[in-house]
């Protein structure tokens, strides 16, 4: 009879012990806090670039961010939205986590440390693309790199549903 109890009672546990293993991060937490005091204030590239002289638009290069060791190979859960990467005519099954809903990969991207590549098999439905995200699942220091612009961390997701404040 202990022994059928103790089997309950682990049923009951187990996954909030499992749920207690992720953290939830914002992304300040993706930035070392040395660079934390750094202002980062989105450029809208369709309004120009307000620090380009007279001469012309300024050449834009991705500002390079650090990691958090401490993160690498953590079961963690982040808002943010999708930037598509791959998928079909139903989901998107690889894309990248972006801070806030316009940030381009092309002009300028956001640091190398505000940037998530994101690998999910389930795949998150096209309706809910456009929509801020959680996205769950465990974090790699693994810099993912594409054309001119990199991802500071990966993720291989386990959960992505939208997001929500409660």
């Amino acid at each position: 009879m202990k022994t059928v109890k103790a089997l309950m009672l682990s049923a009951l546990l187990l996954p909030a012990l499992a749920l207690a293993e992720v953290k939830v991060l914002q992304w300040d937490d993706l930035r070392p806090q040395s660079e934390r005091d750094q202002v980062l204030a989105p450029i809208n590239p369709h309004m120009g670039d307000p620090f380009a002289d007279e001469s012309g638009p300024a050449d834009w290069v991705q500002p390079i961010g650090q990691v958090v060791p401490e993160l690498d190979g953590q079961t963690i859960k982040l808002p943010g939205f999708i930037v598509p990467l791959e998928g079909d005519e139903t989901k998107v099954t690889e894309f990248l986590l972006v801070p806030y809903f316009g940030a381009c990969v092309h002009v300028p991207p956001p640091p190398t440390n505000q940037l998530v590549y994101v690998k999910y098999d389930e795949g998150i439905p096209l309706d809910i693309i456009w929509d801020a995200v959680w996205v769950t699942g465990k974090v790699s220091t693994t810099t993912f790199t594409i054309e001119d612009f990199a991802a500071g961390y990966s993720m291989e997701a386990t959960l992505a549903n939208p997001y929500d404040e409660g």
